[in-house]
């Protein structure tokens, strides 16, 4: 598994925007074969990070150089001010176990 983060500077008084833009087209992604999972996070005002987790490196690579992905996300680039992605393969992930009642 891989996950691509992507950290983002929104133009100002476009937050609202951006959020509701990524919103669709996590709505999309998330129907792409190898797409597991995305969150949109916010460390400032202005500052944003995309995770969007993948099951192979080809599968997130497919879809990042498909026509159709640079047409799903020219919203997202048309609000940002700057952007930068990294890669990073998932090594160990543990999630909070359910309780038993």
């Amino acid at each position: 598994m891989i996950r691509a983060t992507l950290r983002m500077r929104v133009l100002p008084g476009r937050e609202q925007d951006f959020a509701d833009a990524w919103e669709k087209v996590a709505m999309a992604t998330s129907r792409t074969p190898g797409n597991l999972r995305q969150s949109l996070l916010r460390g400032g005002p202005r500052e944003y990070v995309i995770t969007s987790d993948w099951e192979s490196r080809d599968a997130f690579h497919t879809f990042e150089r498909s026509p159709e992905q640079d047409a799903l996300t020219a919203p997202l680039r048309e609000l940002r001010e700057t952007a930068q992605m990294d890669i990073s393969e998932i090594v160990l992930h543990v999630e909070k176990e359910d309780k038993i009642s």
